[in-house]
């Protein structure tokens, strides 16, 4: 029971450092006269268009990519149950 906890505790340790090692991540884009910045927890840092900054696009981008997080996370949540039943932790 003690080992099943332990690799739980492993894995969750794991996912942390992953998560934190992706939102270090950043890659920038550009065509024609639009550029954008995106880091690798999948959020907009900034979007240009035609040399402007144009906050209320990334906010928007942003939020849609929140709610589709929040639904991933509620189906993994329930796979996760699933798998802890299955294999007892």
């Amino acid at each position: 029971m003690f080992d099943k906890a332990k690799q739980l505790m492993q894995l969750q340790k794991l996912q942390s450092e992953i998560k934190k090692k992706l939102e270090s991540l950043s890659v920038y884009e550009e065509k024609g006269q639009t550029s954008i910045v995106v880091s690798g927890d999948k959020k907009i840092q900034k979007i240009t268009i035609n040399g402007v900054e144009d906050r209320n696009l990334k906010d928007l981008i942003n939020t849609a990519m929140k709610k589709m997080d929040t639904k991933i996370e509620k189906e993994m949540k329930e796979k996760e149950e699933e798998l802890r039943k299955l294999y007892g932790f």
